[in-house]
């Protein structure tokens, strides 16, 4: 019944989507469907007339109900291969490198730095308060967010901070790796990287395998900069590209 259901709209489910069925008892002839990605359920077809209250009705469907839960997308139709193809259609899209519509520039004095970033993602600046053993007077810290349902994604951040206790960079990723304890510095292969002029140490994590955590590693004799960015669970799918482009864009 899904392969039928399924060719009949002429698609194919996105990479790593599963699909099942369930016949909907109280409805003799009709079925609902279930859509998986690795362990989680993200959307679900249900006709009209499927029911799970134990009293069975005549069959007569009125329509198909299509949610795909992981983007907040809900639609119905008349018919199921419409409803399969609306839900195809919106997983292939939601699971593609996202399409970033506008840029625009950002440029803080403190902590100081420049960088373009999505024109519908916001910042904040504010005081990360010991970090590094460093001592400050202002703000040293930016973060990227971008709005998801129910608040703020905070995707990306920049520690500029003065270099206090003369620490090395090699010591700069050992302190981090501490407050991080999915860092492992030992394992994680670090390259170079240079941002803004500035040459970085750079390592990449996962953590608890729902998120892929990015870290860029600076030091000399006055200041440390920390950069990280953190993509999680759909984000590693829609967003690599795009963090990648706003690291590349930081000046100092």
């Amino acid at each position: 019944m899904v392969a039928f259901g399924y060719q009949a709209v002429g698609q194919h489910l996105p990479q790593g989507v599963t699909i099942d069925t369930n016949a909907c008892n109280y409805a003799p002839g009709l079925n609902s469907y279930n859509f998986h990605k690795g362990n989680e359920l993200i959307g679900m077809i249900l006709p009209d007339a499927c029911n799970f209250s134990g009293v069975e009705e005549d069959g007569v469907n009125k329509y198909f109900i299509a949610d795909f839960y992981s983007d907040y997308k809900k639609d119905t139709f008349a018919t199921n291969d419409e409803a399969m193809a609306w839900m195809v259609a919106t997983m292939e899209a939601y699971y593609k490198p996202a399409n970033i519509a506008g840029w625009q520039d950002l440029t803080v004095q403190q902590p100081k730095a420049s960088l373009k970033y999505p024109s519908d993602w916001s910042y904040k600046t504010d005081k990360y308060e010991g970090v590094f053993k460093s001592k400050i007077q202002g703000e040293n810290k930016i973060t990227l967010m971008r709005k998801v349902p129910g608040g703020q994604s905070e995707l990306c951040f920049i520690i500029r901070t003065p270099n206090t206790a003369k620490l090395t960079t090699a010591k700069v990723m050992e302190m981090a790796a501490q407050m991080n304890r999915a860092i492992d510095i030992k394992i994680s292969p670090k390259t170079e990287k240079i941002i803004g002029g500035k040459s970085f140490k750079t390592a990449e994590n996962s953590f608890m395998m729902q998120m892929d955590q990015y870290h860029f590693w600076y030091a000399d004799d006055k200041e440390i900069i920390y950069i990280n960015y953190n993509l999680l669970k759909d984000e590693r799918f829609r967003y690599p590209e795009v963090l990648k482009t706003i690291v590349e864009s930081i000046t100092w």
